[in-house]
């Protein structure tokens, strides 16, 4: 009979043991699912935010580069202005540089295919 009570309370000790795991358990879960579901919600958010800043990000950088587009051509426009006018120039200068010289070199007669017989040609 001691055995028996020997056994019975073997079974008492480890049913109780049992229990005891499982309500570790239960509260283990409890407390993971709780983790879970604030690192899925945290995710969301800090997605969410992430999104809006970058689209804002994005607005900036296109207007940024719209207003660059706008200065570029308008700068592009300046510099052929520019280009054009110094052109116009040079060659105002070439003309007044030839006709120097033709007035220099009248002296002598007008070969057809000398520099200076290109009188008024331009």
């Amino acid at each position: 009979m001691n055995c028996f009570k020997v056994f019975i309370v073997t079974l008492f000790l480890i049913s109780s043991l049992v229990q005891a795991n499982e309500s570790t358990f239960d509260k283990a879960k409890s407390e993971t699912e709780i983790l879970w579901n604030k690192t899925k919600s945290t995710t969301a958010e800090v997605i969410d935010n992430t999104s809006e800043k970058a689209s804002e990000f994005g607005k900036k950088a296109s207007e940024f580069g719209r207003k660059t587009a706008e200065r570029a051509k308008e700068t592009g426009a300046t510099v052929w202005k520019k280009t054009k006018e110094v052109g116009n120039a040079a060659a105002d200068g070439a003309r007044a540089g030839a006709s120097k010289i033709r007035s220099l070199a009248d002296g002598k007669k007008c070969e057809e295919n000398s520099a200076t017989c290109h009188k008024n040609k331009e």
